[in-house]
């Protein structure tokens, strides 16, 4: 899956916004540690490919 740059933007806006929102005793079942995990993922897979560390 190919993400885009501001899919990417998108994805580090939502988590600085969710972050607060989330904590350890956070369940995994809340629907904002559902979408921090989604974000990150997209975050990391982008960085992962433009970012690479070497």
């Amino acid at each position: 899956m190919e993400i885009l740059k501001e899919q990417y933007e998108y994805a580090l806006d939502r988590t600085e916004a969710l972050l607060p929102l989330v904590s350890d005793e956070t369940p995994a079942s809340d629907k904002n540690a559902i979408e921090l995990t989604i974000v990150s993922d997209v975050v990391e897979a982008y960085e992962t490919l433009h970012y690479p560390i070497r």
